[in-house]
């Protein structure tokens, strides 16, 4: 892994809030994936049913790898009836 740093937004929704705020710019190292994320916020791995928008559009890939500038949504699985 490279040395170079990129900076993300990481949006939490609903109960995911609980593992970090609302909205939050960080930096990571290039070439990092969602599951840095799962890992640096402590996201119980039994909480994969999330919904995860890279830029608007869904992924469902813990090794997408991110992009500087990306905006990550992490949504809880809607329930429904």
């Amino acid at each position: 892994m490279s040395n170079n740093k990129i900076s993300i937004t990481v949006k939490f929704f609903a109960m995911l809030r609980e593992h970090g705020p609302a909205k939050e710019t960080i930096s990571i190292p290039e070439n990092s994936t969602i599951k840095l994320l799962f890992k640096k916020y402590q996201i119980p791995w039994d909480a994969l049913k999330t919904i995860i928008i890279i830029n608007g559009r869904p992924h469902n890939n813990l090794e997408t790898i991110l992009n500087d500038g990306d905006i990550v949504s992490i949504f809880p699985q809607i329930a429904g009836g």
